[in-house]
């Protein structure tokens, strides 16, 4: 054989099996400078040929570029995985804080697994949503320079690549992103339940709120996570207010004749029972959602003629009065053998299927919600009970205040509310029986239905 090429040698093994046979490879080996770094190769090749191919690229000069290239390349993913191991981004922190605060434990209630899971949904949409990199390097100068060049800069990032609010570092986020967050939550269209087809409207600026304050929690908790986080400021405090102001005006919808027409209707032909009942229920007594679709029947006291409740959102047990209306329908329900609960429906199976049913019948695009249920009853007691006694304004301030629109109920009562029989004869009867604590919070709760021609 010839002299083989410099940078190339021969190197020969026997095969450790019993065959003993002889294996031969040939090593190229370069070890010199090039542009100023050094250039290291030492690999293996079948054959001669592969070995002289691979020599003259690495001696050419493309071969070189190419070879520092990828050196390069390979520093710079070394300083990006020492640095994510350094600094991860807030999408590692949102997964620790969800992990401390939002993981299922045992004997977990319906409502809890149903808040659990809308707050995972919260954080997921937080984590995706694409906003500008101000953080960029060719941008970071001229947006510190300020003046014009910072001006051109916003225009090249408005413009440029987005990255999605995950995989910013915790301090990278200052109220700049905050602020770009909710432009891009504004602009983005909201969607149904099974994403499929969208409301024809964009994100609410109440929905972007409630948002900010998952963000503002988890920048709060940064500091039990990590000490270096212990003086970090909270970006959401500091987010220009003026995004987020004239937010959703109240919705004052109630059903009119017309469509409580429709909707009874359609609950009558509702193929499961359930539906119909769950409904009324919380149509005459004023039930949330998460109350009444897991009650059982050890709650219902008949005899008594009222409802215990212990998962409520206050966390405060409370008696709910069973109405003439609620007793006829509680009366009518068959209980199962073995099964302690009213109803069959999950707390979120029955969520997606009141929405489709509401969407179904039109009343969705109104403004109408399963939580409607609950204002039309507080609405409908406060009514029927002035049109029952005939007494005057005093006892019944909450009324007059949403007709004089008058916000504060409290500045409006000059004495307490005269002490009538026990039941739903007053406005503090109604307040004990629907949860509440307050007459502002009931007052939210009330709007008038103003009668037509």
């Amino acid at each position: 054989m010839s002299a083989l090429p410099r940078g190339i040698t021969q190197v020969y093994w026997k095969n450790k099996t019993k065959s003993k046979e002889k294996i031969v490879k040939f090593r190229v080996r370069i070890n010199k400078k090039v542009n100023g770094e050094q250039l290291k190769v030492d690999e293996l090749c079948d054959t001669l040929e592969q070995a002289k191919d691979l020599l003259a690229t690495y001696q050419s000069n493309i071969g070189r570029q190419t070879l520092n290239k990828i050196d390069l390349e390979q520093n710079e993913k070394a300083k990006k995985v020492a640095d994510l191991l350094s600094s991860p981004p807030i999408s590692f922190y949102i997964k620790q804080y969800v992990e401390q605060t939002l993981s299922p434990v045992d004997g977990e209630t319906e409502l809890k697994r149903r808040n659990r899971v809308s707050k995972l949904s919260f954080f997921k949409t937080i984590e995706n949503t694409p906003i500008p990199d101000t953080q960029n390097e060719v941008a970071q100068p001229l947006l510190l320079a300020g003046g014009l060049l910072a001006q051109m800069a916003q225009k090249t990032i408005a413009n440029g690549s987005k990255k999605r609010f995950g995989d910013f570092k915790p301090e990278q986020i200052t109220y700049i992103e905050i602020n770009e967050y909710i432009k891009a939550r504004l602009s983005t269209p909201a969607m149904t339940g099974n994403r499929k087809n969208g409301l024809g409207r964009n994100v609410s600026k109440i929905s972007v709120s409630r948002e900010l304050t998952f963000i503002k929690k988890l920048f709060d908790n940064l500091k039990h996570q990590e000490h270096k986080f212990k003086n970090i400021p909270n970006p959401v405090i500091e987010h220009d207010k003026d995004l987020l102001k004239n937010r959703d005006p109240k919705n004052d919808y109630r059903l009119s004749d017309t469509d409580k027409e429709i909707l009874f209707k359609a609950l009558d032909e509702y193929p499961n029972p359930e539906m119909k009942q769950i409904c009324l229920l919380s149509y005459y007594c004023g039930f949330r959602r998460s109350e009444i679709v897991p009650l059982l029947w050890e709650q219902v006291h008949l005899n008594e003629n009222y409802i215990q409740l212990y998962s409520t959102k206050s966390g405060r047990p409370r008696k709910v009065i069973i109405t003439k209306q609620a007793r006829e329908i509680l009366e009518s329900i068959q209980k199962r053998e073995n099964d302690p609960r009213l109803f069959t429906y999950s707390l979120l199976g029955f969520s997606g299927s009141v929405d489709k049913f509401l969407e179904r019948i039109g009343l969705k695009d109104k403004g109408f919600r399963f939580h409607f249920f609950r204002r039309e009853a507080i609405s409908n007691l406060v009514f029927n009970i002035g049109q029952a006694t005939g007494m005057d304004g005093s006892n019944f301030s909450i009324l007059i205040s949403e007709l004089l629109g008058i916000e504060n109920v409290r500045n409006l009562e000059k004495n307490h509310l005269s002490d009538l029989p026990t039941g739903l004869n007053t406005q503090n009867d109604i307040m004990k029986s629907v949860g509440h604590n307050n007459k502002q919070t009931t007052k939210r709760y009330s709007p008038i239905k103003l009668p037509t021609k």
